[in-house]
């Protein structure tokens, strides 16, 4: 019988707020945050006693009934000595709610983009940026790469002869410019694969003219460029002797490790003037004559016959 009379009151209240004048959605946010201001100054209790079963809300589509019970819930189970925070707060909650509904899509765009500038404003955003010209430039080439490709295949779908045709001649073109690269890589490494330099690059001038340039320059007082000479001197002698190959394109370090088995009377004469050679010529040391006359003698060991 009790649930019958309930429902009969909750009808009876429906009927009465229908028969009222409803509210607009602004009317009745403000009519909320002054049930919430209430509840500062009055207390929960006035509050609770002057609360409808619902609130009857117009809009230009339709009619809505909000229902007050969460807030008479809210309020009933709040202590006695005022905790009403959860009730203001629900009040605050409908009210902003109530508020966006009756905002023009102008205005409530504009409220989503300043809500949104503020999230990218954060320091977890800031390497958030528009993409940058060389990020576009890569953009288009990729398009544009992939345009061609699906023009190749479309083309290749409408012309089976043809599509195979071009498709092979890509393929051996491929095949060709890895084989090139392949062969690049060995022939750096391995020796065998190593193609042949041109004449001019296997021979250098004799130790004779060496020898004359490097008097020229202790003459001049460069004794760096003395010194350079003179190491130059004895590599032309060690060709001229089949000690070393008539390649120019070997390191310092490396003409040594290629004497560096018999006849190892060449490799000592050779180590002492590569030696004055990287502190010198490339360490960038200053020569004197006494330096000049060393290297002399390390090339008299190797046999050149000096005046």
């Amino acid at each position: 019988m009790k649930p019958l009379l309930f429902c009969q009151a909750l009808l009876i209240a429906a009927s009465a707020c229908l028969s009222a004048a409803p509210l607009d959605p602004p009317g009745l946010a403000a009519h909320l945050r002054q049930l919430a201001s209430d509840l500062d100054s009055e207390g929960a209790r006035p509050v609770l006693a002057g609360l409808p079963a619902a609130w009857d809300v117009a809009t230009p589509q339709r009619r809505y009934l909000i229902s007050a019970e969460p807030l008479r819930s809210l309020l009933q189970d709040a202590p006695s000595d005022g905790g009403i925070q959860p009730a203001k707060a629900w009040l605050q909650h409908v009210a902003q709610q109530l508020e966006s509904f009756s905002l023009p899509p102008a205005a409530a765009s504009s409220v989503a983009s300043g809500r949104l500038n503020r999230i990218l404003a954060r320091p977890e955003f800031a390497a958030v940026r528009p993409p940058s010209a060389w990020e576009l430039f890569r953009e288009r080439i990729a398009l544009w790469i992939g345009a061609l490709i699906q023009k190749f295949f479309t083309f290749a779908a409408q012309h089976p002869a043809e599509g195979q045709i071009l498709f092979w001649i890509i393929v051996a073109g491929s095949v060709g410019v890895l084989a090139a690269w392949l062969i690049q890589i060995w022939s750096r490494r391995d020796p065998t694969f190593r193609l042949p330099q041109p004449a001019s690059a296997l021979h250098s001038q004799t130790w004779e003219a060496w020898v004359r340039a490097a008097r020229e320059a202790a003459g001049r007082d460069d004794s760096r460029e003395a010194v350079r000479c003179t190491y130059w001197a004895a590599v032309a002698r060690l060709q001229e002797g089949r000690i070393l190959p008539e390649d120019l394109t070997y390191t310092p370090r490396e003409y040594l490790r290629l004497i560096s088995t018999p006849p190892v009377a060449a490799l000592e004469p050779l180590t002492a003037l590569t030696s004055s050679l990287e502190r010198f010529w490339y360490g960038g040391r200053n020569a004197d004559a006494s330096d000049f006359e060393s290297s002399l003698k390390h090339l008299e060991a190797l046999g050149c016959k000096l005046d």
